[in-house]
């Protein structure tokens, strides 16, 4: 092993002859290392916008949901039932509907959803206020948190005090027919903005907080509510803690975890990694080909050597094994250096987000980044593997016994 080794190395990477073979080894590395550490960049900061989506969406969505069958039900004791759960550490109901806002001639549709006074334990929207404060528990009626889209959009001027909205919100038992479009059917109730949330444009834009009893005076819904939101204590027993709420209330409610909840979001996000690594290999294989022609070249520049081998005893294995480390040099030398400046870029990206992203009411000032172990561990055996195969043919060819015989009587 150590001979083929020892000869591939000599090949590669011998200073005495200056010839089309040393560019093209070097051009070789060079599109090996362009490739791995766009490879690495690109996947890191793919990673580094995963992680900060999915915090966007935590920050809104609950770690588990329950909705019933119906589009609202009475609460009863299941909420007693659900705290019972070791592991289930707040439990919110909450009742949610579609309503028109209203505001100095400028109107917005939206989602009013109410919540009682444990919601602030959740941790969530409470922690991403930007004005005022999340003061709609029970005994604050009308009063409402929005979203910065909707301030934006309303026109709302929060500079001193802030204004109050109107909220036009149909009734569900009201069933509308071509006759009754021009009738009073909206319910109009004043609410009062006293804070602005701003999480995400999808949420900053749609939704309008408030108590549960305002909610439910508006729907006139007495005791009804739309299901219930739960923070759990150890978000990595998440799934066995669904799994038991799902036994425990029966197939009359929908549990959910926080990934269910958006799971189209979840899988596109999986499919687009698994894209950019199919597209990255598809690169790699184009670079390996370099490879592939740098063998046959010096296959035919090195058939004195190997006649020479042939002659005092060297097997043909040998001589295979030294073309196919070769390759595997090369791809070995071009992913050392490709992750070198691949990791370094992305190391400084990540902490100093030299690369910014320059968009209006972004909440990322830079593009994110995030280096993972498992990523740099699969590029580096997708590159050697490419670089292995690329070299067995040639190295094939090279130690065929056709080419064994040409050697044989070139040296005799």
């Amino acid at each position: 092993m150590f001979l083929p080794l020892k000869l591939a190395s000599k090949y590669i990477f011998s200073k005495k002859n200056k010839t089309f073979i040393n560019f093209l080894s070097i051009f070789s590395i060079a599109s090996l290392s362009i490739g791995t550490a766009a490879m690495v960049i690109i996947l890191s900061v793919f990673n580094g916008l995963e992680e900060s989506l999915k915090s966007i969406y935590r920050d809104f969505d609950p770690d588990i949901k329950i909705i019933g069958k119906e589009k609202t039900f009475i609460k009863n004791n299941v909420q007693d039932e659900l705290l019972s759960n070791k592991n289930v550490e707040v439990v919110t109901p909450f009742i949610e509907t579609k309503s028109l806002l209203q505001n100095n001639g400028k109107e917005v549709v939206s989602i009013i959803k109410g919540v009682d006074k444990t919601f602030p334990n959740q941790g969530r929207v409470i922690n991403n206020l930007t004005e005022g404060k999340f003061v709609v528990y029970d005994n604050e009626i009308n009063n409402v948190v929005i979203g910065r889209g909707i301030k934006y959009s309303l026109g709302i001027n929060t500079n001193s005090n802030f204004e109050s909205i109107t909220a036009f919100v149909l009734s569900d038992s009201i069933r509308i027919t071509p006759q009754m479009l021009n009738a009073n059917l909206y319910q109009k109730n004043k609410l009062n903005v006293v804070g602005v949330f701003a999480i995400e444009n999808n949420f900053d834009n749609d939704y309008v907080f408030t108590s549960l009893n305002t909610a439910q005076k508006i729907l006139k819904k007495d005791m009804m509510i739309s299901g219930y939101e739960i923070k759990v204590k150890n978000i990595n027993n998440l799934n066995s803690t669904k799994e038991e709420i799902k036994n425990l209330l029966g197939e009359d409610y929908k549990v959910m975890s926080f990934a269910e909840i958006r799971g189209g979001l979840y899988k596109i996000l999986e499919t687009e990694k698994l894209v950019v690594y199919a597209i990255f290999s598809m690169v790699l294989i184009l670079s390996s080909l370099n490879i592939f022609f740098l063998l046959i070249m010096m296959s035919v520049e090195k058939t004195r050597d190997i006649s020479i081998l042939y002659s005092i005893g060297v097997k043909r294995n040998t001589v295979k094994n030294t073309f196919i480390l070769q390759g595997v040099l090369i791809g070995m030398s071009g992913v050392l250096i490709g992750l070198f400046f691949g990791i370094m870029i992305s190391f400084l990206q990540q902490e100093t987000g030299f690369v910014k992203i320059n968009l209006p009411n972004s909440i990322i000032n830079a593009y994110p980044v995030k280096i993972e172990a498992y990523d740099v561990f699969l590029i580096t055996i997708i590159v050697l593997i490419i670089s292995s195969i690329a070299s067995i043919f040639p190295s094939i060819i090279t130690s065929s016994t056709k080419n064994f015989e040409n050697t044989s009587n070139n040296l005799s």
